[in-house]
């Protein structure tokens, strides 16, 4: 399933695009259901929901299906980055990619801004990049988990775009929070891709994930070209933090690209599986 929260009469609305591709109301495939992606993850029903639009939904439930797209939801309980986790990206920053564990950040939701919105460079910070991202979304709550049993834990992933205050970060590494955390530094959207979806697509492994500036490609690998895998990331950080419902931890980029006003960048996933553009201010 592919679900999204659209802009409709000035309301967010969720949403589930259906095998047609109609777009209809997750409150009314479910009647007196959640209104929103966030609750409909916090009460773990997505498997209900599949079962909702398998038996069929009336075109009454539907709406216009060019209907805005906005954030999917903008108060997770966190947002976790992770730095230089694609062996070939770590030579851009002239640092050597961590071998024993994962270098990782945290994000406030103050970050979060929605597809098609802007992302603002603030002045006189220098270079500012944007790197895109797979992104998993935390279905269930998850704690001291192994990595064989990890992947169950995750309803999905998103299309992310994280951006960095690369000049301040090159003065210092420890200034890590700070660069990650100006406004507009976090993008995702405009789909929650459920991950039996993502896996009728392509092996995990086999994803592509592709940074996109200005119409070109910039910088892609796959997933396997990763230091450590999604399933090995989130076991690893779920020894020292439990993720809940509606987390997303954002797996690294395979390139980073100074974006400047007047830029448009894009994350790509897979080979049509999922675009998020956001436009530079």
């Amino acid at each position: 399933m592919r679900l999204r929260t659209v802009s409709l009469n000035g309301d967010e609305v969720a949403c589930v695009v259906l095998p047609d591709d109609r777009l209809a109301r997750i409150d009314r495939v479910l009647p007196g259901g959640p209104s929103d992606l966030l609750s409909l993850l916090t009460t773990e029903q997505l498997d209900t929901l599949a079962a909702a639009v398998a038996s069929g939904v009336d075109d009454a439930d539907c709406v216009d299906p060019d209907a805005p797209v906005l954030a999917p939801w903008t108060r997770p309980r966190k947002i976790l980055g992770i730095g230089l986790n694609y062996r070939a990206h770590a030579g851009d920053l002239g640092e050597q990619t961590p071998r024993t564990s994962p270098a990782s950040f945290i994000k406030g939701d103050h970050t979060i801004v929605g597809p098609g919105e802007p992302i603002v460079v603030p002045p006189r910070i220098g270079k500012v990049t944007a790197e895109a991202e797979l992104g998993l979304v935390i279905g269930r709550t998850c704690y001291q988990v192994g990595v064989e049993d990890a992947m169950s834990y995750v309803a999905g992933v998103v299309p992310v775009l994280d951006q960095t205050a690369e000049a301040v970060l090159l003065e210092n590494p420890r200034y890590l929070t700070r660069v990650k955390n100006y406004p507009t530094f976090f993008s995702f959207g405009p789909d929650l891709i459920t991950l039996d979806e993502v896996l009728d697509h392509a092996p995990l492994d086999d994803l592509r994930v592709a940074t996109v500036h200005n119409g070109a490609v910039h910088r892609k690998d796959t997933v396997s070209g990763m230091t450590f895998s999604p399933a090995e990331l989130l076991s690893f950080h779920s020894q020292v933090m439990p993720f809940y419902p509606g987390d997303i931890l954002s797996t690294g980029t395979p390139g980073a690209v100074e974006i400047l006003p007047g830029d448009m960048v894009r994350c790509e996933l897979g080979d049509g599986l999922a675009v998020l553009t956001n436009p530079v201010r």
